[in-house]
């Protein structure tokens, strides 16, 4: 089921997810020297300064997925972002933080820290492993292993399903909270397009049982296809990220969706919630212009925000570096 859909929203679960189901780390102890000549020449240990870290390599895109959009002699900004996978300070170019920090508002896609997407994830007398049945929660121990799965037994699907949709994709920080915090630390305006309740019923709704079943029976293709979309994305290849997108629904098919299960979660994913986002971007873009991340699937596409910002008299044009 809809992979691209997961990509855009496992941000709002994915730090819940792994630290309900991520085992502790193991401490590290290191036997301290004993000889009395070591230790007297062994230099005093600097304190460690808590605000300094490396600063990462930069490998700016070439063609990052970024739009101006004009109108009334104001000017906003569009960027698709992709939640995980993409490390924002080496990989996203200047003029994206350039134009962030010239921005009055920043809009991003909802509040990842409201409370009603960590409710969604409360479950009282789960058993996932009930849900899945037994065929199923074998692939799942297999696939994340067995103490992973017994932490997920008791927790909602759509925990499960967020892993699994995070599989083939590098570990980073999450580019929508990297993008925020630069906005919050130079007090821009912040604006969040859809309430976290709405989401969090998205969630619910489709990051289901059938859909975590639907990925454990095709483990390698579904990594495959991220790792697919993933490049496309670094490549700045709207048309690729589409194709693959469109692809999804041969698959959700062969897994037992019915053309009109997908056609509508395409609705409620993408559709309904581009059209909803536009009185609140014509807002921003009036009170003197703004800055929106949101997720890259929700700016390419048929129907797809830009496409409905043009449509109302937006001139819309892709920014090259």
């Amino acid at each position: 089921m809809k992979r691209a859909f997961f990509l855009t929203l496992t941000a709002a679960l994915s730090v819940a997810a792994c630290k309900q189901s991520a085992p502790a780390p193991e401490p590290m102890n290191r036997p301290a020297p004993t000889d009395p000549a070591i230790v007297a020449n062994q230099p005093a240990p600097a304190a460690a300064d808590p605000w300094t870290k490396e600063a990462p390599r930069k490998d700016p895109l070439a063609r990052p997925l970024f739009w101006s959009i004009e109108k009334d002699g104001r000017t906003s900004y569009a960027l698709g972002t992709i939640h995980v996978g993409v490390d924002a300070e080496s990989r996203l170019p200047a003029i994206v933080w350039d134009k962030i920090d010239a921005s009055p508002t920043f809009a991003m896609e909802t509040d990842l820290t409201d409370p009603a997407l960590q409710k969604v994830l409360t479950c009282l007398k789960c058993s996932l492993r009930k849900d899945l049945g037994e065929k199923h929660w074998a692939k799942l121990e297999e696939v994340l292993g067995k103490d992973v799965a017994v932490r997920l037994d008791p927790m909602k699907p759509m925990v499960a399903a967020t892993m699994m949709a995070l599989r083939g994709l590098p570990s980073t920080t999450q580019m929508d909270t990297l993008l925020l915090a630069r906005a919050q630390n130079a007090n821009k305006q912040i604006v969040y397009l859809e309430l976290a309740a709405e989401e969090a019923a998205l969630l619910e709704k489709y990051m289901n049982v059938k859909a975590l079943k639907a990925m454990l029976d095709d483990v390698e293709g579904g990594e495959k296809h991220t790792k697919e979309m993933l490049a496309a994305y670094l490549a700045g290849d709207e048309a690729r990220m589409v194709k693959l997108s469109e692809s999804e629904k041969a698959q959700a098919l062969k897994h037992g969706y019915t053309a009109a299960e997908y056609d509508q979660s395409m609705q409620d994913m993408l559709y309904n919630r581009n059209a909803a986002w536009i009185a609140p971007i014509e807002k921003l873009h009036a009170a003197g212009g703004g800055f929106v991340a949101v997720g890259a699937m929700h700016l390419v596409g048929p129907k797809n925000v830009l496409e409905l910002l043009a449509a109302k008299g937006y001139k819309v044009t892709r920014i090259a570096p």
